[in-house]
This record gives structure tokens, sequence and C-alpha cells, in this order.
């Protein structure tokens, strides 16, 4: 006689073909190709070199997984109905806007209704649209301070001088940063140049050599390349105070250190936020955010005048550094 074979339950039946099934399943799920969202970009139509700023950002949107890019340059005068059929036709499911030309031209997207998301343009304030999605250019002050933390590491209080119509909102996160990392903000609001001049001075004349860093915020009120640049660089380089900003031009000329836009890497942080916007996905808060997709350039006779010293490791990661070598 033969064996007996139990018999195989129902469940257990089921069981088994799908794991026969499996395989196949698998295989068939990775032959079926992914559908890209479609993106459009919005972007001013301008000459070299001044677009290589708003390539690079593309290059970075395009490196986004699950993004087909379509490029829109607008010119100076765009047709809004011109636009508005464009994105109709390709089948835009979310817009960056890049630039003021391109935030402007997006507000006209009414017909589609299509999420907009602004990148490459200068926010220190709340905007008047509370809807407003994506990145400001201002970098986020958490990373300017940690930076700071790190590279000057006695350093205990930051003083800043602000115009408050321009930059209360930013002013506001700073002082929620300087707290995290330990440190005192002294921020100082004004309403012109000739007052940040004598806030400067104040500030300087006050100054605890080694403790003190002045930070120069995108603020054109308070800080002008003619004037206050070369008053704050004099007067820091005779206290010992450390100056940083976000305008790698100025490290050039004395600041110790700049933190400035990663232009690839902004591209794509726009991108993943465009992405979720096109699937219909709320924004994690703030909507609007300030820029953490940062590079830092750092002037090495500044360091050493202060008396700061760089691991091999440190200056390897450092994206731009002065003076420059000949």
């Amino acid at each position: 006689m033969f064996p007996m074979i139990p018999a195989i339950s129902r469940g257990r039946k089921a069981l088994v073909a799908l794991c026969l099934a499996l395989p196949w399943l698998i295989g068939a799920a990775a032959a079926s190709p992914v559908v890209p969202v479609v993106i459009g970009v919005l972007y001013p139509d301008i000459p070299a070199p001044y677009r290589e700023v708003f390539t690079q950002i593309i290059a970075g949107v395009r490196a986004t997984p699950g993004i087909m890019v379509r490029r829109y340059p607008l010119e100076q005068d765009a047709d809004p109905v011109a636009l508005r059929r464009w994105v109709r036709t390709h089948g835009c499911r979310a817009v960056i806007a890049l630039g003021r030309r391109g935030v402007a031209a997006a507000h006209d997207l009414d017909d589609p209704p299509v999420p907009v998301i602004a990148g490459a343009v200068l926010i220190t304030d709340p905007p008047a649209d509370p809807g407003l999605v994506g990145i400001s250019l201002a970098p986020d002050p958490a990373r300017l301070f940690a930076r700071l933390r790190e590279l000057a590491p006695a350093v205990r209080r930051v003083a800043v001088v602000y115009n408050p119509i321009h930059s209360a909102w930013l002013i506001g996160r700073a002082r929620e940063a300087a707290r995290a990392q330990g440190l005192q903000l002294t921020a100082l609001g004004v309403g012109d140049l000739r007052a940040a001049v004598d806030q400067y001075r104040r500030i300087f004349e006050e100054s605890d050599p080694g403790r003190l860093a002045v930070w120069l915020p995108q603020d054109p009120t308070t800080v002008d390349a003619r004037l206050v640049l070369p008053l704050v660089l004099q007067a820091a380089w005779d206290r010992d105070v450390a100056v940083f900003s976000s305008n790698p031009a100025y490290v050039a000329r004395g600041v110790l250190f700049a933190l400035y836009p990663n232009n690839m890497a902004m591209g794509t942080s726009l991108g993943r936020m465009a992405l979720r916007a096109a699937r219909r996905r709320r924004p994690r808060a703030p909507r609007l955010r300030l820029l953490r997709d940062l590079s830092i350039a750092v002037n090495l006779r500044t360091a050493d005048h202060l008396g700061l010293v760089f691991t091999g490791r440190q200056v390897q990661g450092f994206d731009l550094v002065f003076p420059v070598s000949r």
C-alpha cells in the first residue's frame, strides 16, 4: 500500500499557490514601467552667465526620481494665456516657479489650477500670499549658527543689524536657532543705512574679542558693499571679531565664512516638494521654508588672524577657499 498523504487545507492551498506565483508577480511588477509625474519649470529667459544658476537648479529638479521636467523660459512680458495652454498641453501636475518673474507668472495659473512651488527667490519676511509653498534663498539661521559653532567654537554672542520691515520673520527664526545652539542673539532693528552704521559702531565698541560674531544678513537696508562692509571688516579685523554672511563675494574681501545656495541640491529639494504636491499630499510645516541646501566659502587668512585652526578634513569640506592660491 502507498503511504497516506495528509490532506492540505484550503488555507494552505492558497498559501502554496501564492508562493508559486510570487516570482511571476515580482517579475511583472519590475517589468511595468513607472510613469513619471510631469512637472513644469518656469524660469526667466536671461542671458549667460546669469542663466547658469537656473540651469543648475533645473538639473537638480531633473535628478529627482519619478519626475519628467518640462521647461518654460519666460520673457519679460510673458503671455498668461499661452502659459496656461502650455501647462494643459503638457499635462503638468505641478509647477516650479523660479525667480520673481517665475513666481509672478505662476499667479495666473488658475485654469487648470495646479500646485505651485516657488524657488530661487529671496523671501525674509512672511509673503503676502500665505498659501505660498517653496524655498526661500535666505539660508536657514540654524545652519549658519551650526557652522559658526563648528568654525569658531569660542563664540557665545551673535550681533545682527536688520530692518524689521524686511527681515522680522527671518530674525524670529534666528532667535529660535540661536537658543538651540546655546548662543545669545543681539538683534538690532533699524530703518535706514545711517542708523545701521551707528549700530555697527556700537557693536564693535562693546565687543568681546573671540566671543562675539557679527552676522551680515541679506538686508539691503543694513548691509551695503560700498559703505557698511569696509567699515565692518576693518573694525572686525582690529578687534578680532568673526563676521559671517550669505555672500561668498564678501568672503573674498575678508568675511570669515558664508553659506550660499547649492543650486543643484536646491533643485532636487524643489523637485521633491513638487512631486509631493502633485500627489496631493499636504506640505510639511512650514509651507515656505528657509534654504538648507548650502555650500560654504571660508577665508583662511581671516581664520588665521582670529587664531582659528581647522583640520584637514574640515578644509577639504569647504566648497570655496580664499585667498585663492595662484
